[in-house]
């Protein structure tokens, strides 16, 4: 007797991941495991701001398919990404669904702090093995299968490790929360006749930042040198031999090491595309800036903070917290930018920000003064 072999297809599990960009690490891990350990039984989707407005449509159209089809919700939690819009307007999207959500938090955040609606899902915490138990067996459930054979506490460890690697991005978002002590120490600072260089990439122009870049450009009193950079080697070349003030960056960076890309990256992911890669490292670019004595970094995208955080021993920074659309984003370089060639770095960063309302956040320097 001929023995029947079954062709019925398990249908896998799809888990719509949230996080913010610059804490892709932990996303990245959270996955690994849970598509190997799994045995490829789940699906997992992950959305983040990924690089930001550039993204436009096509990042909203991911979002909204991913929730669609999503049968679990897993949003990795920190006391920067807990009150952004677009992760609420998500967990909300999978409460109307009746979609199952659990919030796990990182670097200092415990459950008790989540606010609504994600304090109403019951959570737990990346670095605690016993959290990363209820995961699993949640997700064991809903497949129907036993939970795999998994060392929890080096799971844990992973993540904790990931804490320690990221402790830079913790100092500044505490940074942000004490705003008001960091804008009196900018109080005094201005920077006279500045030499400004503006940096972008092809890609990034042509996805509709032309008009953005060009308004950089216009609203400089015209006594401003600015100059206009688009590869690597013209960035390296003007901070090496020149004193540069400010950097303004409206280009492509990487969330989880903070690489300044020039040449083209896949969207929404905002992975290096196929082909010969031209970009700076954030060590490298932070050197740079101290050569060139750079008072002041603008990095336009949310998923720059990375970068920032590399930056901050070396100039002071100004980087968006947030989504922001180019309308905002347009207004406020205008405003900054007409403002700062009278007035203090604070001011002409108070006055942008409350024109424009971009989630901008101005961090100062934690070194010396470059030069």
């Amino acid at each position: 007797m001929t023995a029947t072999v079954s062709t019925a297809i398990v249908s896998k599990l799809r888990v719509f991941l949230s996080y913010r960009t610059v804490e892709a690490r932990f996303a990245d891990v959270l996955k690994e495991h849970l598509i190997r350990d799994f045995i490829g039984l789940v699906e997992v989707f992950l959305a983040s701001d990924t690089t930001s407005v550039a993204a436009g449509k096509l990042w909203l159209d991911e979002i909204v398919e991913g929730l669609r089809h999503s049968q679990l919700h897993i949003v990795v939690c920190s006391k920067g990404s807990v009150e952004r819009p677009w992760i609420n307007y998500e967990v909300g999207a999978s409460g109307v669904r009746g979609i199952p959500v659990i919030p796990l938090c990182h670097s200092g955040l415990v459950p008790g702090q989540l606010p609504v609606p994600l304090s109403q899902s019951e959570g737990g915490v990346l670095t605690d093995a016993a959290s990363l138990l209820k995961v699993y067996l949640r997700v064991a459930e809903l497949i129907g299968s036993a939970v795999p054979q998994v060392d929890f506490d080096a799971f844990a460890a992973e993540f904790a490790d990931i804490e320690k690697q990221t402790s830079a991005l913790s100092r500044i978002e505490d940074a942000c929360l004490n705003k008001a002590g960091l804008m009196s120490s900018l109080d005094a600072e201005h920077i006279e006749n500045p030499h400004v260089v503006c940096v972008t990439s092809p890609q990034f122009r042509d996805l509709g930042y032309e008009n953005q870049l060009q308004m950089v450009i216009d609203a400089f009193p015209k006594r401003i040198r600015h100059q206009f950079i688009l590869t690597s080697a013209e960035l390296r070349s003007v901070l090496f031999e020149q004193r540069v003030d400010i950097v303004h960056i409206a280009a492509f960076v990487c969330p989880r090491g903070g690489d300044l890309y020039f040449s083209p990256v896949e969207l929404p992911q905002g992975s290096p595309a196929p082909g010969e890669i031209d970009r700076v490292s954030a060590v490298a670019l932070a050197a740079l800036i101290a050569k060139a004595c750079t008072r002041l970094v603008v990095l336009g995208a949310s998923a720059s903070l990375v970068l920032g955080a590399q930056l901050l021993p070396v100039t002071n920074v100004i980087a968006a917290g947030d989504l922001v659309s180019p309308v905002a984003m347009a207004l406020w370089v205008e405003m900054f930018y007409k403002s700062l060639a009278s007035d203090s770095i604070s001011t002409a960063f108070k006055l942008a920000s409350e024109v424009s309302q971009a989630p901008m956040q101005l961090y100062a320097r934690q070194g010396p003064l470059p030069g």
